[in-house]
């Protein structure tokens, strides 16, 4: 196909009118783009295109040389990331993921559009498979797994690890040991119980958390969060975290319709 500028009319107002729009959609450096690779597929010189377009006649030696090697993308900024031209399927976003503690559940969220999966909260060994397998897919940190996991760092890679070369059942714990909770005892037990049901009765903060800094304070009673919450799962008790106080309000009117 050849052109010939000699048969064409040019309206200079026309032009300008149009240069202006075409600015104002996409930018002064696109459209210096096209009008270097478009003389430039004209015929004429780049030392002509450098002075027509105020340019470098090294940088129209660029531009014609990157539009040859990347295609449309070239015509564009390569400063931003976003790209105006290619198809938004490959302008593929990171994954954000979302893992939140919600009652008796673990929701682990994926993105903004509300989809999650969600675990019972005391299957501990589907729950950190799951968060191992999102590390060694790149979906997780290491550090945001060995949070929700309650793991050291260097634990959390181990297993990680592990559970690559060795599948789900290298993740079980296969020391026979004491089987017999000494630690957690009955009286520990009913420390713990007992201020949970405290916690409630004046609607404070029932986390797992809270309660191991209530016993420390209360009782000098050194236990992590995640042995309490496993105890709590055990025992059945935030079955009654709503229904308690319910209970408790209850019973103090029916006793003042008594008296």
């Amino acid at each position: 196909m050849i052109i010939s500028c000699q048969n064409l009319t040019f309206n200079p107002t026309l032009s300008q009118q149009r240069i202006n729009r075409a600015i104002h959609i996409f930018g002064i450096g696109v459209i210096r783009r096209v009008f270097c690779f478009s003389l430039y597929l004209l015929g004429v010189t780049r030392t002509s295109i450098a002075k027509l377009i105020e340019m470098p006649t090294d940088s129209v030696k660029t531009i014609i040389k990157n539009i040859h090697h990347n295609g449309i993308y070239a015509f564009e900024d390569r400063r931003f990331h976003n790209s105006a031209f290619l198809p938004q399927a490959q302008q593929i976003l990171p994954l954000k993921v979302n893992v939140a503690l919600e009652g008796e559940w673990v929701n682990i969220g994926f993105g903004k559009d509300g989809q999650k999966l969600r675990i019972p909260r005391n299957n501990t060994l589907q729950f950190r498979t799951l968060l191992l397998t999102m590390l060694n897919s790149g979906l997780l940190s290491t550090k945001q797994t060995a949070e929700h996991l309650e793991l050291s760092d260097v634990k959390t890679r181990t297993l990680a690890k592990r559970l690559q070369e060795k599948d789900i059942g290298s993740l079980l714990d296969k020391r026979q040991g004491q089987k017999k909770d000494y630690v957690f005892n009955l009286e520990t037990k009913a420390e713990m119980i007992q201020q949970y049901i405290a916690n409630l009765v004046i609607h404070r903060n029932v986390s797992s958390q809270r309660l191991s800094e209530d016993l420390k304070q209360r009782c000098n009673l050194d236990l992590s969060s995640r042995t309490i919450r496993l105890h709590i799962d055990k025992l059945g008790l935030s079955k009654i975290k709503k229904s308690l106080p319910e209970l408790i309000d209850s019973l103090k009117k029916t006793k003042k319709v008594d008296h």
